[in-house]
C-alpha cells in the first residue's frame, strides 16, 4: 500500500486501486493493525504539503465525499423545550443536520415531565433534516451528572495537552436513571439518521468515554436497524493512540470517522498530526465521510485543506458549540459556534473550490435516493457496483430522514426500465446515477458525457470494470445524444437540468 499512497499523490488511478483495495479488506473484514500501521506510517513520511494535497484528492468522487457540511448541536440541559425546538427549526430551515446530544434531550423532558422519547418525537416531528444521536449508550441516551452536563469546557478554554480533566471529574453516568427507559433504545434510532460511537476508551481516555463494550452494543443495534454509525477517535499522540482508535472504529463496522483535536490533540506536531489524522480516515474510512467535532480554527482549516468534509458546531449552551472553529481563551460553553464554523468553511471552500451543502442540495439527495429504488430495494449506499459504494454515507442519512419522505413526483429506475427499451443509452452526467442506470438496463451501449473529465473518466472505467460498455464522451453531450438511441439527463439539480434541456432533446429524471 506504500507504493499506492505516494502513487496517488499524483495519479488518481492510483488512488482508485488503494480505495478498491482498502474496502475489499474492510467489507471482507481483513483490514488488520499492520494494514492501518503502514497507511500511518506512509503518510507520517509525507511533508505537510503533501499530507493536504493527499487527503484532498481522497475526498474527491468517488473516492470520498465531496461536499462540505455543517452538523449543528441544538440542544443542551440547560433549555427549555420550546427554546431546544426554535433551535432545531432554525437549523432545519437552514439546511443543516441536526446533531442530537442524547443525555440533554432526556435532561429536558425530565425537568418538563416527559419521556425522553416523547423530546426526540417533538424533534422529528418539527424537521425533515438527518438526525445524528451523539452520547447514547446500551439503555439510550446516557445521562450524566451536573458537572458534566453543565460543563464549562475548561479543557478547550486551556488548550492542550489534555492530561485528563482539569477539574478532576470522570465520565460518571446515572444508570438507574437510563435504565428506566431502556424500552425506549429501538426508537430512538428508528428516528435518527447516524448513531455515533466513541472509541476513545480504548485509546487510554478512560475518563472521557463508555466502555468499549457498550459501543459495541450501539453499533449492532444502529446496523440493525439500517443506519449509519460515527466513529469518533481523537488525535491523542498523533502515533499510537491514532492507531488505536482508527483500529478500534475499523471493529466497530463504522461507517463515517469523526476526528477530535482542540486538548485531545497531544501532538508535538499539532497541525501536521491533524492533516495527518484526516488524509489517513479518508483513506479507510468506509462511507467516506470525515469529520471532526473538536477542533480550534487552525486543526478546522488544515482539516478542510486535508480532505475535510463535515464539522460539528453548535447553539450557545450545547458543548459543540465551543468546541470547533474557536481558540485557546476563547473556547467557552456560551459560544454559539455556528457563525464562526460557517464563515471557516467559506473561505476554505472559496479556496478549494469545493461547495458548502445547504436545504436544496439534501432535497436533491433525497430526490436521487428515491430514484435509486429499483423494484422496493434501495440501491444507494452501503449496496455497491464492484469495488464501489452506491454514494457514500451521506445517502444513507438523507434516506433515513425526513426530507426523503416529502412528496416525489418524479420518475424511478422502474419508470426508466420501460422508458430506456433500447441498445444504445446516453447518460448526460456521472456519477452515482448514471452508475445506477447502466446496473438496471445493462445496455450494450452506455456513452457518458461529464463537465469534470475526472468523473467522466472514473465513471466509465468503473462501469467497464464491472461488464459495461460504456464510453467516454470527452465532455460533450452533443457527442453521447448523437452516439445513443435516447440518452438521459442525470441531474436531479433544478436549475443544471433545466440548462441541458434548453439546449438537447433528453429525457429528465424529474
Amino acid at each position: 500500500m506504500k507504493e499506492l499512497i505516494t502513487n496517488s499523490l499524483n495519479d488518481l488511478d492510483s488512488a482508485m486501486e488503494l480505495r478498491e483495495l482498502v474496502i475489499n479488506k474492510i467489507n471482507n473484514q481483513k483490514l488488520t493493525e499492520s494494514d492501518i500501521i503502514e497507511i500511518v506510517d506512509t503518510v507520517d513520511d509525507l511533508n505537510f504539503e503533501d499530507t493536504q494535497k493527499l487527503g484532498s484528492i481522497f475526498r474527491r468522487f468517488p473516492l470520498g465525499c465531496d461536499i462540505l457540511e455543517i452538523g449543528v448541536g441544538p440542544c443542551a440541559s440547560s433549555l427549555t423545550l420550546p427554546q431546544f425546538i426554535e433551535n432545531c427549526v432554525l437549523t432545519e430551515h437552514m439546511g443543516f443536520p441536526i446533531h442530537l446530544c442524547g443525555y440533554a434531550l432526556a435532561d429536558i423532558a425530565e425537568k418538563e415531565g416527559l419521556t425522553p422519547i416523547a423530546v426526540m418525537n417533538e424533534v422529528y416531528n418539527n424537521v425533515e433534516v438527518p438526525l445524528d444521536l451523539d452520547h447514547f449508550g446500551r439503555f439510550g441516551p446516557m445521562r450524566f451528572p451536573k458537572e458534566i452536563s453543565h460543563c464549562m469546557g475548561d479543557c478547550y478554554y486551556n488548550g492542550p495537552p489534555y492530561k485528563g480533566c482539569p477539574r478532576d471529574r470522570i465520565h460518571k453516568r446515572l444508570t438507574t436513571k437510563e435504565r428506566e427507559y431502556s424500552s425506549e433504545v429501538a426508537d430512538w434510532i428508528k428516528k435518527s439518521a447516524t448513531v455515533c460511537v466513541n472509541v476513545v476508551e480504548e485509546q487510554g481516555a478512560c475518563d472521557h468515554g463508555a466502555d468499549i463494550s457498550e459501543m459495541e452494543d450501539v453499533s449492532k443495534a444502529a446496523h440493525k436497524f439500517g443506519r449509519g454509525v460515527e466513529g469518533i477517535f481523537h488525535i491523542g499522540d498523533g502515533y499510537e493512540e491514532l492507531i488505536s482508535g482508527l483500529k478500534a472504529c475499523n471493529d466497530l463496522e463504522v461507517d463515517a470517522l469523526v476526528v477530535e483535536g482542540g486538548p485531545f490533540n497531544r501532538s508535538k506536531d499539532r497541525l501536521k498530526d491533524f492533516a495527518k489524522a484526516v488524509a489517513v480516515s479518508r483513506i479507510l474510512v468506509k462511507g467516506g465521510v470525515v469529520a471532526t467535532n473538536g477542533a480550534y480554527e487552525d486543526e478546522c482549516r488544515v482539516g478542510l485543506r486535508s480532505g475535510l468534509n463535515v464539522i460539528l458546531s453548535g447553539f450557545s449552551g450545547n458543548h459543540h458549540g465551543y468546541m470547533c472553529g474557536h481558540n485557546i481563551k476563547e473556547a467557552r460553553r456560551n459560544n454559539f459556534g455556528l457563525p464562526r464554523v460557517l464563515k471557516i468553511m467559506k473561505e476554505e471552500a472559496e479556496k478549494i473550490n469545493i461547495c458548502i451543502a445547504n436545504r436544496e442540495l439534501l432535497k436533491v439527495l433525497a430526490k436521487s435516493s428515491r430514484f435509486l429504488n429499483y423494484k422496493g430495494n434501495h440501491m444507494i449506499y452501503p449496496s455497491m457496483i464492484g469495488d464501489y459504494f452506491m454514494g457514500d454515507a451521506h445517502w444513507v442519512a438523507v434516506t433515513n430522514s425526513g426530507m426523503y419522505n416529502s412528496p416525489y413526483f418524479g420518475k424511478t429506475l422502474d419508470s426508466l426500465e420501460e422508458e430506456l427499451n433500447c441498445d444504445k443509452v446516453g447518460v448526460l452526467g456521472g456519477r452515482y446515477i448514471s452508475w445506477s442506470i447502466a446496473d438496471t438496463l445493462k445496455p450494450e451501449e452506455l456513452y457518458v458525457s461529464d463537465v469534470d473529465p475526472w468523473v467522466e473518466h472514473a465513471t466509465v472505467k468503473i462501469l467497464n470494470d464491472n461488464g459495461i460498455n460504456a464510453y467516454a464522451c470527452n465532455g460533450s453531450d452533443k457527442k453521447a445524444l448523437e452516439s445513443a438511441d435516447k440518452s438521459v439527463i442525470t441531474t436531479m439539480i433544478p436549475e443544471i437540468l433545466i440548462r441541458i434541456r434548453n439546449k438537447f432533446d433528453a429525457i429528465s429524471l424529474i
